[in-house]
């Protein structure tokens, strides 16, 4: 009911606006058709212009929410509930709208009854057919009128000349159809009567009308001072119904006016254009919808954005068609080369030797290579945004140390260089929160495993681990298998602690270098572009914050309007207070689910570094 009341206020104000301008600009100027058309548009302008709305779109942060925040206020709600009177609210918005019913239906009551009153006043009448017309001669003191192709008159009151002047008159009203101006301005009182304007607006449509068929009538007649003599002599005889068109309508004195009043000019017709500014300013002011649609995390380094993702598999099961309609499909797309060759098959038609090579257009390459009695497995060939090689892209997500201030950043990277680190971001703002009860401590995210299975040992891939520390001879381990200098260079529990570390490369003088790729240095340079990345988003986070400051206002203001509007009845009040317990009891129940959860994956953990042992 609430928008039906902004609509009903909107339309309101825009017959108002159209009422103004007709009445300071354009109402002295003899523009009577015009004036009909500009009228009658601004009524139907005001009807549909507050249904056209504008759309309006913002990108917002996604809010994040944890289990503390929903147990924080699931207890806050409770404690709300019980410190909150009940109070028996009046509700105001009730009785406008049924005052509002009864007096629209009043007033279609009114006009039902002038509808019944002009049927028995015609009822069983004789009627003249006169071209088109219908005429009615009454025995009875009534001022002439017109509904529609009816005019009804009283030939006993005026004399032959008179009476071909008031005939003309009506005549005109049923030729121009004014009968439907008149109910359309009936019908905007019933649902607008609460606007002044719309009264306004209907006399100003009814007297333009009596203008327009007195210009019209006069310009058919000789003699203009008959017509005026007929005018004056109609005074005396004003009864009649609300819904026609009667002689008399307006002032007479305002009618003679106008019909001695020299033409306007056409040049005062731009006019009418000063509407249009203002109609533009409504629209700005109240039509333009705003709608926050969320935006996509900012992330560590780039966004992650899934239409960028390329990839293509190749299985035991592939044909020598499918791989190249896939590399003729990289080429024209992605501009990659993507080279199948050195394919061996065994009896059943399964691929068990291959030769995989690609190269981008920025001069990426890689190969490969399998060779066997057995049908491979899946061969992934993936392009990542930046990233590009085989296997498959991963998330990496980073917490910070700080439990107040956690953040979540997703980083995409690929299969050799999988890390996880905790990251210390410190910022030099404060952050107000809206206090709340201390609540049970959520469980915190597992950390991700040690190593990447595939740094041992993973068929899909072929990975190559070349360790350099103290000048000694290298150490080069292959798939898993050292295939080159001496084990006792480092161990593999050493090797996981530096790739597992909290990337202080400055720890250990160890080199580890990953299929070409240098781990430590990759792990700098990661630290130093997540500070670059964090100070650069420390005005965006500024601004959030005040948003979120704001927003918790405008939610504390709309909580204690709440508070003061509480209509339900005490049971009511103790059953929300119970609803809000058991809720509270779940969510500490799901919550200890998710504690036994984190002890079972902990002791798979244990399980699998004790299988790898």
């Amino acid at each position: 009911m609430e928008s039906v009341f902004i609509y009903l206020l909107k339309s309101s104000g825009l017959i108002a606006v159209f009422y103004l301008a007709y009445h300071f600009l354009v109402r002295k100027e003899t523009f009577f058709n015009s004036n009909r058309w500009f009228l009658l548009s601004g009524l139907f302008t005001s009807l549909l212009l507050p249904l056209f709305v504008i759309k309006k779109i913002i990108l917002v942060e996604k809010p994040k929410l944890t289990m503390e925040d929903l147990v924080a206020y699931s207890q806050q709600s409770t404690r709300t509930i019980q410190d909150v009177p009940v109070v028996e609210a009046f509700d105001w918005m009730q009785l406008i709208w049924v005052s509002y019913v009864i007096i629209a239906c009043a007033l279609v009551i009114k006009i039902v009854f002038n509808f019944t009153s002009l049927y028995r006043m015609l009822y069983q009448q004789q009627v003249i057919k006169k071209e088109k017309f219908k005429l009615v001669n009454l025995n009875e003191n009534i001022a002439p009128f017109s509904f529609f192709n009816y005019i009804v008159y009283n030939s006993d009151l005026y004399s032959n000349d008179e009476l071909q002047s008031i005939l003309l008159h009506e005549k005109i009203h049923s030729q121009e159809k004014h009968s439907l101006d008149v109910l359309v301005a009936k019908l905007f009182c019933i649902v607008f009567w609460f606007n002044p304007f719309v009264w306004l607006y209907k006399k100003a449509i009814t007297q333009n009308l009596e203008y327009i068929a007195d210009q019209k009538a006069i310009e058919q007649l000789e003699d203009k001072k008959s017509y005026q003599r007929a005018l004056l002599k109609v005074v005396s005889h004003q009864s009649c119904l609300s819904i026609t068109n009667n002689f008399y309508q307006s002032l007479i004195k305002k009618r003679i006016v106008m019909l001695n009043k020299n033409q306007s000019h056409k040049r005062n017709s731009w006019k009418y254009a000063l509407i249009i500014p203002a109609l533009i300013g409504f629209v700005f002011l109240f039509q333009i919808k705003t709608i926050a649609q969320e935006k996509e995390a900012q992330t560590f380094g780039r966004k992650v954005q899934s239409d960028k993702q390329v990839g293509v598999t190749i299985d035991k099961n592939s044909t020598d068609a499918q791989m190249k309609d896939d590399a003729e499909r990289l080429k024209k797309e992605h501009g990659i080369t993507l080279k199948c060759s050195k394919v061996k098959r065994n009896s059943a038609g399964e691929i068990t030797g291959i030769k995989v090579e690609y190269k981008d257009k920025e001069g990426n390459k890689g190969v490969s290579q399998v060779d066997g009695k057995e049908p491979i497995k899946p061969i992934k060939f993936y392009k990542y945004n930046s990233s590009i090689g085989f296997g498959s892209p991963k998330q990496v997500r980073v917490f910070t140390n700080n439990r107040d201030e956690d953040r979540v950043i997703e980083l995409a990277i690929d299969d050799s260089t999988d890390v996880t680190s905790n990251f210390d971001f410190n910022f030099d703002f404060d952050i107000e929160t809206p206090e709340a009860p201390e609540a049970p401590e959520s469980p915190e995210a597992a950390d991700a495993p040690s190593l990447p299975k595939h740094f041992w040992n993973d068929a899909d891939s072929e990975t190559k681990i070349i360790v350099k520390k103290d000048g000694a001879k290298p150490l080069v381990i292959l798939n898993g298998k050292v295939i080159e200098g001496d084990e006792s260079v480092i161990s593999k529990k050493e090797l996981d602690e530096l790739i597992n570390s909290s990337g202080k490369s400055g720890d250990s003088d160890a080199q580890i270098i990953i299929n070409g790729k240098d781990v430590m240095k990759i792990r700098t340079d990661a630290m130093a572009n997540a500070k670059m990345q964090m100070k650069r988003l420390k005005p965006m986070m500024k601004r959030q914050m005040e948003l979120v400051r704001s927003e918790k206002g405008r939610a504390r203001a709309e909580m204690d309007k709440a508070r003061s509007e509480i209509d339900a009845s005490k049971p009511e009040m103790e059953k929300a207070k119970a609803e809000m317990l058991l809720a509270k009891e779940e969510m500490l129940k799901a919550k200890a689910e998710m504690d036994a959860a984190k002890i079972e994956l902990e002791k798979a953990r244990a399980e699998l570094k004790n299988q790898k042992k």
